[in-house]
């Protein structure tokens, strides 16, 4: 691939993204994915005024130079201001190298300060651009959260439950949008505290009691043999997670996670998703109890844009 190919592939994803940029309710989007924009294993992301380039595979890390000359050109030429671009390696590497491993360097700019927010869908939300895998806000789920807004609005559910919450996104945005009450499980320390502060941000109250550190399941049997019930779930679980010799594997586990989750909504809705290329729509589908109503189904959103078939399987179901 030439170095005007690279400039034409990223002039165009440039393009198609142009307008996410007036979207006063967002300032973080994908604005370059990989082999649907026609570079595979190279992703590039906008998060207010600043830019975070990933790749994936050798191909992309021996272009890596080029692509960062061209994404420093085209960034010129953005709509905002662009105060600084990074870089971080997501190939795997050894274990080792521990936290170090997913370090991001700068490349263009000044880094940027300690606990920047983002906002998406009208909450704001910390992110960290240097340190760690992700970010702490998963951008695919940008217009699937707008969909829900629509659902809160409409049906009201008043308390949720929200199951692997990682730093409590779906929390903040549900409670900001007019649910009354959420309680967040999940079995990291430190990203309920991140959680905690995304509440802090948006002006949220914090209760302890909200943030319940433990395994999903484990708080799910805990909730139904307590009598403690919720108008509304979320289930976005790991593809694949262990914790003290238990494991959970979407292919294994989905199902019959769903089977319990009904004891604590047993009349109500549960969003699910599953973020696997090897599972298709129907799959996703056979996981959940017949009984169950799919009344939405959602993709991951449109500037995540593939040549395969979608990755993201979500759905809002009735019970």
């Amino acid at each position: 691939m030439s170095k005007g190919n690279i400039n034409t592939l990223l002039e165009n994803a440039f393009n198609r993204r142009a307008g996410l940029f007036s979207d006063g309710e967002t300032d973080c989007f994908r604005i370059f994915n990989s082999s649907g924009d026609g570079i595979e294993g190279f992703t590039a992301d906008y998060y207010c005024g600043y830019i975070l380039l990933q790749y994936f595979t050798a191909g992309a890390e021996g272009r890596i130079g080029e692509l960062i000359d061209s994404v420093k050109l085209y960034a010129e030429g953005l709509p905002s201001e662009v105060r600084g671009i990074l870089v971080k390696n997501r190939r795997a590497m050894p274990e080792s190298e521990g936290a170090e491993k997913w370090k991001s360097r700068l490349v263009h700019g000044a880094y940027p300060d300690d606990g920047i927010a983002a906002r998406q869908n009208g909450i704001m939300m910390n992110v960290d651009l240097v340190n760690g895998q992700n970010t702490g806000i998963f951008l695919d789920m940008r217009e699937i959260r707008s969909s829900l807004a629509d659902f809160y609005k409409n049906e009201k559910p008043v308390s949720m439950l929200n199951l692997f919450c990682y730093t409590g996104a779906f929390s903040v945005h549900a409670l900001r949008s007019g649910v009354q009450h959420a309680v967040n499980v999940d079995l990291s320390k430190s990203v309920l505290k991140r959680a905690k502060e995304n509440y802090r941000i948006n002006g949220l109250d914090i209760d302890e009691r909200d943030f319940v550190y433990g395994d999903s399941f484990d708080r799910v049997k805990i909730f139904a043999k307590k009598n403690i019930c919720f108008d509304f779930a979320v289930f976005d679980p790991p593809t694949f997670s262990r914790n003290k010799g238990k494991s959970f594997s979407v292919r294994q586990d989905y199902g019959a996670f769903l089977q319990k989750l009904e004891s604590v909504v047993p009349r109500g809705f549960v969003f699910t998703s599953i973020n696997s290329a090897s599972l298709d729509r129907g799959e996703y589908i056979s996981f959940h109890p017949r009984r169950w109503e799919l009344v939405m189904f959602m993709n991951e959103s449109s500037d995540f844009i593939h040549r395969e078939n979608p990755y993201l399987k979500a759905g809002l179901w009735k019970i």
